[in-house]
């Protein structure tokens, strides 16, 4: 039955890819308790076959209530993905090449699928993959009929997760309903009301779950200070670059003035830090080995600081940014909003202030 099962996931996950459905890599943060009910670790969640065989059901379920509400013309409360902004998508275009990825058609989704499925396993998944998600429109709830522009559907809705989310619920009563009476009706004017307030719950929810095991890893990490990991570089600015480390999901700003072998200055052209004497560059994409140096828990902050500075960077693998194809910024993780603001190249001869708190946003 299991190898029925698998068989079936690989055929419905073939024809979404066949759609052209895109599958972004964002690896979601699993926090680790003791005995004691206390954080004592955390670690990347797996998405391994199994975990796609579910998602894969779950997907088809989520899609065969909605074509059947579509067809019986019964308004529904619909999970919609608007199709993105095609300046969006050129800027997307433009950043992609300049990491080394090329794209001969921006619009096309099957250009989009082909560079995520190549940069999956590379350095600059974070950044291809981030910066694509800021590119698209955010998912919401509405009985307007529209598409789910990244998983390739014309009609969905969700259904599965009755327990922990309004929307299902509320189809769940509806095809209820159907079922015992063979009739099913709704206001299109209440549920599109009741779209807008479930989106917009749904993304303060969100947040405040990212924000809470944010600071569950912060206060483990506070008790650590000096622990090293790898890390690879996923924003360079004038004051500083982002690591995330690669085996724990922690990200930390190195700030210009903890490189003490050099001054380095940052060049908005290539959106890189180089040393003015040993002429090291610190890129994204880079892999450095890091330490934690500070945990502000007020701001939600954490300090790194390079391990072994006078060693060479890790070299990048083919298809990074380079002299001849230059890293952009990125983004910052961590918030809301805008990226940190460009200026002239600057060496580290002036202390920081304080950190400045990144923003982002969400899909």
């Amino acid at each position: 039955m299991l190898d029925r099962m698998k068989a079936l996931a690989l055929l419905l996950r073939a024809k979404r890819m066949k759609r052209g459905a895109l599958e972004l890599s964002m690896p979601e943060a699993v926090l680790e308790y003791d005995s004691d009910g206390k954080v004592s670790g955390a670690h990347f969640a797996p998405h391994d076959l199994s975990h796609q065989i579910i998602e894969e059901f779950m997907l088809a379920a989520n899609v065969a209530v909605a074509e059947h509400f579509g067809r019986l013309g019964v308004p529904f409360l619909r999970r919609v993905h608007p199709a993105p902004n095609e300046d969006k998508l050129y800027d997307f275009s433009q950043f992609a090449a300049l990491l080394g990825y090329p794209m001969k058609r921006h619009l096309d989704r099957f250009e989009l699928q082909r560079l995520l499925h190549d940069t999956a396993d590379k350095p600059e998944r974070a950044a291809i993959h981030y910066s694509l998600l800021r590119s698209l429109k955010q998912a919401a709830y509405s009985p307007i009929q529209d598409e789910h522009y990244a998983l390739a559907f014309q009609d969905y809705c969700h259904f599965t997760s009755p327990i922990r989310r309004y929307p299902d619920l509320q189809v769940h009563r509806l095809l209820d309903r159907w079922v015992k009476t063979g009739k099913a009706s709704a206001d299109e004017a209440e549920l599109v009301a009741l779209g807008d307030h479930c989106s917009k719950t749904e993304r303060r929810a969100e947040q405040a779950e990212r924000e809470l095991v944010k600071l569950r890893i912060l206060q483990h990490l506070s008790t650590r200070l000096g622990e090293q990991f790898d890390a690879v570089i996923t924003g360079v600015a004038e004051y500083g670059f982002f690591a995330q480390a690669e085996q724990f999901p922690a990200e930390g700003l190195v700030h210009i003035s903890s490189l003490t072998d050099d001054y380095y200055y940052f060049d908005e052209s290539s959106h890189s830090l180089t040393g003015g004497r040993n002429k090291k560059r610190f890129r994204l994409g880079d892999r450095v080995r890091t330490e934690v140096a500070r945990v502000d828990l007020q701001r939600r902050m954490l300090d790194l600081r390079l391990v072994n500075p006078d060693r060479p960077n890790e070299p990048r693998p083919r298809g990074s940014g380079g002299p001849d194809n230059p890293s952009p910024r990125l983004p910052l993780r961590g918030g809301d909003g805008a990226e940190p603001r460009a200026g002239k190249p600057r060496r580290n001869t002036r202390k920081p202030k304080g950190l400045p708190k990144p923003k982002r946003k969400r899909k």
